[in-house]
């Protein structure tokens, strides 16, 4: 009789332990949900435009129009000023007014090439151009000033054999969405004029195309 009351206690403690241990494990399962699977296509994409730097955009200008210029010509290398410049600072805005007489431009666009164009600005080495191409100093341009202009074009050319001379460029200005940019190009080599031009660069499609709009020379 002892012995069967002592299998029935036992019974009841083991059912009891059974029962709580069950019960711990229904409410760790509610407090710990399981994380809820999210299928690829329910992921939202961004569709934001990526925003364009023009600092970045003004060496592609730089690249169009130089490219362009120089495409399919016997020019085997070109020389760039490193210091930005403008055609005659003191008339930049009658340049601008004749422009606007038969080419209107944005005012963002003016106003933005008038600021950029305050200082002169040291280009960087980082242009992609189909020619070879190299930046110089105005003090390495000043040491041809020896002679006479034959003379020392003749010491310019003995030195740099495969150009035609040497170029300035400007900054660039561009409209609000830096779908439009006005460069200016100029351009100094012997026996010919020198040569300048305002360009009206547009983007499509990512690409830069260049129309000049005013051009002079002497």
């Amino acid at each position: 009789m002892a012995q069967r009351q002592g299998v029935t206690h036992y019974m009841t403690v083991r059912f009891t332990l059974i029962f709580v241990f069950g019960i711990l494990i229904i409410c760790a399962c509610q407090q710990s949900p399981t994380p809820e699977l999210r299928s690829p296509t329910q992921t939202k994409l961004s569709t934001a435009t990526p925003q364009l730097d023009p600092d970045v955009e003004e060496y592609a200008v730089y690249n169009a129009l130089l490219n362009s210029k120089y495409a399919n010509k016997n020019t085997r290398q070109i020389l760039i000023m490193d210091q930005t410049t403008v055609n005659q600072p003191k008339t930049l805005g009658q340049d601008l007014s004749s422009i606007q007489e038969h080419t209107p431009l944005a005012p963002e666009l003016v106003d933005s090439f008038l600021e950029r164009n305050q200082q002169p600005y040291t280009l960087k080495p980082v242009l992609d151009l189909d020619l070879e191409y190299q930046l110089l100093t105005r003090e390495e341009v000043d040491k041809f000033q020896q002679l006479d202009e034959a003379s020392n074009w003749k010491l310019f050319y003995k030195k740099y054999p495969y150009t035609v001379g040497f170029l300035h460029l400007s900054r660039v200005g561009f409209n609000r969405d830096l779908s439009q940019a006005l460069v200016y190009f100029e351009q100094y080599h012997y026996e010919q004029p020198i040569t300048g031009s305002y360009y009206l660069m547009t983007r499509q499609a990512g690409v830069w195309k260049a129309l000049e709009i005013m051009a002079w020379n002497t």
